[in-house]
C-alpha cells in the first residue's frame, strides 16, 4: 500500500474479512458468476465487481435482476457449474440461509439488513462491522473496499462505488461514516472534485424547471408558462443561466426556491438539498449524481444491460442512455403531476398509492416523500403485475428517527400474507398476493403505528 496517498481506514475485523475474500479471488482460476440488483447501486456494484475481476485475468458472467427470492437463488444454484465462484451484490444478505448451503464458493457483498451472518459463505456487509448500510456505506461503495484489497489499482472505480451510493440517496445531507472517507480519499487521489453549488441539472435555469423532476417544485415543475412567470417574478429570464448569477443573484435565487418548498411542505432534506456539494468525476467528465442518473434511467426503462454496458465505459451505450434519461425524465414528471393532482390514499400512519409501471414505484415514493406527500406518514407505492402486488416503501428521515424501521415492517407485513419484504429502515420493498393488498395494508398500517409508539 502506498503510504503517501489516502485511503478508507478499516477496522481490524473488516481487513481480515476483506483479505478473506480476496485471496479467494485471487486463488479461483474459472468463471465468476456475478449476481446483482439492478438499480444504480446494483449496476455500479455490478461494474466495480467485473472489472475488478477482469483486471484479475478472469472470465465472468454477469445477470442483473430485480429480485432475490428463493426461486431466484435455487435457480442460480443449479444453473451455475459448481467450479465457478458465485459473487451477489447489492443483494443476498437476506437469503444467507440457502446461500450457506450452495456446493460453490459464495461471496456476498450486500449493504441490506442481513438475516446473519452465515458459516460458509463469505459475507461482507457494514451491519458486521459497526457502518450503517443505510446511510453510510452502498453496495457499491462498499464493494469498493473488496476491490482495492484486491489491487490498489482499483481506486479508479471509485466514480462508479460514488455513482451508487448517490442511486441510493446516501448523500442527501452529506455522506457520512465509510461513504464521507471513500469520497475524501478519493479526492485526495485526485479521481473527484468537490463543489458546493445550487443543485440543478439542467443547461439554462428554466431547463432545469420543466426537465428535471428535482427539486420539484408545485405548480411550476414540468409547466412551462408557470416556470416562466416564477424566473420573471426573481428578475430572471427563460437563457439565465447559474453561472451567470452575482453571489447575491444566487443567494435570493436559493432563498425563493427554498421557500416555495417549505411553502409545499417539502422535508428538511429536500429544502437542505437545494445547496449540495455535488463530486465531478475526472474519469467520466459528469457528476456522480448525473452518472446515476443515467444508470437509474436504463433500469427503470428495462435496459439493465444497457446500464452495465455504460458503466463497463461502452460509448454507444452512453449515447442510448442518454436519450433513455430524457423519457425517464419526462415520464416521472408526468406521474408527479398526477401524483400532485391526486395524491396517495390516507391511513392512520401511511399512504399508498397505485402504479402502472412496477419500475417506477420506488422512485414515485422516494420522490413524493421528499416534495409532495404528508410528511407524517410512511409512503407505498404499488404495482398490480401477474397476480402479485409489488410494494416500494419511503419514509422520511424524520419518521425514522422517531422509530420507524421499514424494512422491517414489510418483512412483517409480508409474512402475514404469504408475501416477501425487506430492506432498511427508510427504504424497502414487499412482494405479496394482489388478493391480499387490503389486509397488508392494515397490517402496514398497525406495524408503523407500533413503531411509532415504541
Amino acid at each position: 500500500m502506498s503510504e503517501d496517498l489516502p485511503t478508507i481506514p478499516f477496522t481490524a475485523s473488516l481487513a481480515r474479512r476483506l483479505e478473506e475474500a480476496s485471496e479467494v479471488l485471487k486463488n479461483h482460476h474459472g468463471i465468476v458468476r456475478i449476481i446483482s440488483h439492478y438499480d444504480p447501486d446494483g449496476i455500479s456494484a455490478a461494474a466495480v465487481g467485473c472489472l475488478m475481476v477482469k483486471r484479475l485475468g478472469l472470465k465472468f458472467h454477469c445477470t442483473l435482476t430485480k429480485n432475490l427470492d428463493d426461486e431466484k437463488v435455487q435457480e442460480i444454484r443449479e444453473t451455475t457449474p459448481e467450479d465457478q465462484l458465485i459473487i451477489f451484490s447489492d443483494m443476498g444478505s437476506a437469503k444467507v440461509s440457502m446461500l450457506d448451503e450452495f456446493p460453490h464458493k459464495v461471496i456476498v457483498v450486500d449493504h441490506h439488513q442481513p438475516e446473519k451472518e452465515g458459516e460458509k459463505i463469505i459475507h461482507l456487509n457494514p451491519h458486521f462491522f459497526n457502518i450503517d448500510g443505510a446511510r453510510e456505506a452502498s453496495g457499491s461503495s462498499f464493494y469498493l473496499a473488496l476491490a482495492i484489497t484486491v489491487d490498489e489499482a482499483n481506486w479508479n472505480l471509485a466514480g462508479l462505488a460514488l455513482a451508487g451510493a448517490c442511486g441510493d440517496r446516501q448523500g442527501l445531507g452529506g455522506y457520512k461514516g465509510y461513504n464521507e472517507d471513500l469520497v475524501q480519499a478519493a479526492a485526495g487521489r485526485e479521481l473527484l472534485k468537490m463543489e458546493t453549488v445550487p443543485n440543478l441539472r439542467g443547461q439554462t435555469i428554466f431547463d432545469s424547471l420543466i426537465e428535471w423532476p428535482e427539486p420539484y417544485f408545485m405548480g411550476i415543475t414540468g409547466r412551462k408558462r408557470e416556470a416562466s412567470r416564477f424566473l420573471r417574478w426573481m428578475g430572471l429570464n427563460k437563457d439565465s443561466l447559474l453561472s451567470d448569477l452575482d453571489d447575491e443573484k444566487k443567494r435570493f435565487f436559493t432563498s425563493a426556491c427554498a421557500l416555495r418548498l417549505l411553502r409545499q411542505g417539502a422535508t428538511p432534506d429536500a429544502v437542505g438539498d437545494l445547496v449540495a456539494t455535488r463530486y465531478w468525476l475526472y474519469d467520466w467528465g459528469l457528476y456522480a449524481d448525473e452518472l446515476s442518473a443515467l444508470f437509474n434511467s436504463c433500469a427503470r426503462q428495462g435496459e439493465h444491460g444497457l446500464g452495465l454496458a455504460l458503466a463497463l465505459g461502452n460509448l454507444e451505450a452512453r449515447e442510448k442512455a442518454i436519450e433513455h434519461s430524457k423519457k425517464h425524465r419526462e415520464f416521472i414528471i408526468t406521474n408527479l403531476r398526477e401524483l400532485e393532482a391526486n395524491p396517495p390514499e390516507q391511513m392512520k400512519n401511511i399512504q399508498h398509492f397505485m402504479t402502472q409501471e412496477t419500475a417506477y414505484a420506488g422512485v414515485l415514493a422516494g420522490l413524493g416523500t421528499l416534495y409532495l406527500f404528508d410528511t407524517s406518514k410512511a409512503t407505498f407505492g404499488m404495482s398490480d403485475q401477474d397476480g402479485k402486488l409489488n410494494v416500494s416503501a419511503r419514509a422520511p428521515r424524520g419518521m425514522v428517527d422517531a422509530g420507524v424501521n421499514l424494512g422491517i415492517a414489510c418483512r412483517d407485513a409480508g409474512n402475514a400474507v404469504d408475501g416477501t419484504g425487506g430492506g432498511h429502515d427508510i427504504a424497502s420493498g414487499a412482494t405479496v398476493p394482489s388478493k391480499s393488498k387490503k389486509k397488508f395494508l392494515k397490517e402496514l398500517d398497525k406495524i408503523v403505528g407500533e413503531q411509532l409508539a415504541a
